[in-house]
C-alpha cells in the first residue's frame, strides 16, 4: 500500500531569523533619532547662538555709528561737547530692535557708572561697580574688564525680562568699547528667547522625525512580513521535502524486504551445467553424478511426475498400439 507522506502544521519563525530581518530596521530607526537629537540639534543651537550673536554685532555697530557721527559733530565744532553726547544718548535710548520690539541699548562708562538705560532710569548717574546679579556676578565689572582687555566681547548674566522687573531672566550681551568718550555701550538678548526657538525647531523635527519614522516604520513592517512569509514558506517547503524524504525511505526499506523475501522463495538455476551425452546424468559442485531431475529438484522448486513420451513408447513397446487421444498420457 502506497503511503501519503502527513503535512505539518504551519512552522513557527525562528527568533533568530525574525531578529535578522527587524533588528537593521531598528538599528536604522535609533541611528536616525540619535543623529537628529544627538548630533544636528546641538549643532543647530550652536549655531543659532553664533547666528544672535552676529545680530547683536551688527545692531551694536548701528549705535556705534550714532555716536562717531556726534562725536564728529562735535569735533567738527557744529555742537558742542555735551550737547553731542545728549542727543547721542536721546538717539539710542529710543532704539529698539528684535521679534517684539522690545531690545533695546544701554550706556555706561569704565567707572563703572550708568550713563542711560531705557527700562532701568533708576540707575541712571550709579555707580555699578558693586551691581550684582541675582547669581552674584558683578556684571558691570566684568563688562569693563572686558573691554579693556579686547575693546568688545560677551558677557552672560541675569537681568529683568526688558521692560518687566518682576521677570528675571538669563540674558547674552555684547559690549563695544567706544574709545573717545570712553563709554561702553551694550545690547543684549535673552536666552529663554533663544531656548524658545530652538523649542519650535525641536516641535517641527519631532514631527518631521515621526513622519520619517514612520516612513521607516511602514516600510520595515512590510519587509518583515516578506521575510517572514518568505521564511514560512521555505520552512514549509523544507517539512514537505523531508516528509517526502522519510516517505522515501520508508518504501525504499519496504520494497527491499518485499524482495529479499521473494528472493529467498526462488531458486534459480544459471551457468553451466556438466551433463552427460549418454546418460544425461548431472555433475554437481562436489563432483557427484546425479539424476537430471534429482539436480533440478534440488536446486529449483520445480517438481517432477514420471511419462513416456510416444517415441520411447515405440521403442519401448513395439506391440503396443495407442490412440492419438491417449498419447502422451499416463
Amino acid at each position: 500500500m502506497l503511503l501519503r507522506p502527513t503535512m505539518n502544521a504551519a512552522p513557527s519563525w525562528p527568533r533568530k531569523e525574525i531578529l535578522m530581518v527587524t533588528l537593521p530596521a531598528l538599528l536604522t530607526i535609533l541611528f536616525f533619532v540619535g543623529a537628529i537629537f544627538g548630533v544636528a540639534l546641538p549643532i543647530f543651537k550652536k549655531d543659532l547662538l553664533e547666528e544672535k550673536k552676529q545680530t547683536l554685532a551688527a545692531v551694536t555697530a548701528i549705535a556705534g555709528d550714532i555716536l562717531t557721527h556726534y562725536r564728529g559733530l562735535a569735533d567738527a565744532g557744529e555742537l558742542s561737547l555735551a550737547t553731542a553726547q545728549t542727543q547721542a544718548i536721546a538717539q539710542i535710548r529710543h532704539l529698539r530692535y528684535g521679534q517684539n520690539g522690545k531690545n533695546y541699548f544701554w550706556i555706561n562708562n569704565q567707572s563703572p557708572r550708568m550713563i542711560m538705560h531705557p527700562y532701568r532710569p533708576d540707575l541712571e548717574g550709579a555707580d555699578l561697580s558693586t551691581f550684582t546679579d541675582p547669581s552674584g556676578l558683578e556684571l558691570f565689572q566684568a563688562m569693563v574688564e572686558l573691554v579693556k582687555l579686547d575693546g568688545v566681547g560677551f558677557v552672560q548674566y541675569r537681568w529683568q525680562w526688558n521692560d518687566d522687573p518682576n521677570r528675571i531672566d538669563p540674558k547674552l550681551s555684547r559690549v563695544q568699547l567706544f574709545q573717545p568718550w570712553g563709554w561702553i555701550i551694550g545690547t543684549g538678548i535673552y536666552l529663554d528667547d533663544v531656548e524658545i526657538e530652538i523649542a519650535l525647531i525641536v516641535k517641527k523635527l519631532t514631527y518631521i522625525s515621526a513622519g520619517i519614522l514612520a516612513v521607516i516604520l511602514l516600510l520595515s513592517a512590510h519587509i518583515v512580513s516578506t521575510g517572514v512569509k518568505e521564511t514560512g514558506r521555505r520552512l514549509a517547503a523544507e517539512g514537505e521535502l523531508n516528509n517526502y524524504k522519510i516517505h522515501l525511505e520508508e518504501l525504499v526499506e519496504k520494497r527491499t524486504a518485499e524482495l529479499q523475501a521473494a528472493m529467498a522463495e526462488v531458486k534459480i538455476l544459471s551457468g553451466f551445467l556438466p551433463i552427460c551425452a549418454a546418460c544425461k546424468n548431472i555433475r554437481d559442485d562436489k563432483g557427484y553424478w546425479n539424476q537430471i531431475e534429482s539436480y533440478i529438484r534440488d536446486h529449483s522448486e520445480a517438481e517432477f511426475t514420471h511419462s513416456i513420451c510416444p517415441d520411447c513408447t515405440k521403442k519401448l513397446y513395439p506391440n503396443l498400439k495407442l490412440t492419438a487421444r491417449n498419447q502422451g498420457q499416463d
